[in-house]
């Protein structure tokens, strides 16, 4: 079966913005090459990072 990797981000995502929405001490990390986004409703407690988190990780030890 092939899934489509455009629906992906929306399952995996979707919840974890809802999460973030109803509880206001949450806050969302996102690390996602070209897609690091955030809906606006929780953008002021959002950390986005926009690129290839093998590099991301490197470059935190």
């Amino acid at each position: 079966m092939v899934r489509n990797k455009q629906n992906t981000p929306g399952i995996i995502k979707y919840p974890f913005w809802q999460m973030t929405y109803q509880n206001p001490k949450a806050v969302y990390a996102c690390v996602n090459l070209g897609e690091a986004v955030a809906t606006q409703e929780i953008k002021n407690r959002s950390l986005c990072i926009d690129g290839d988190i093998g590099e991301v990780l490197k470059k935190l030890k």
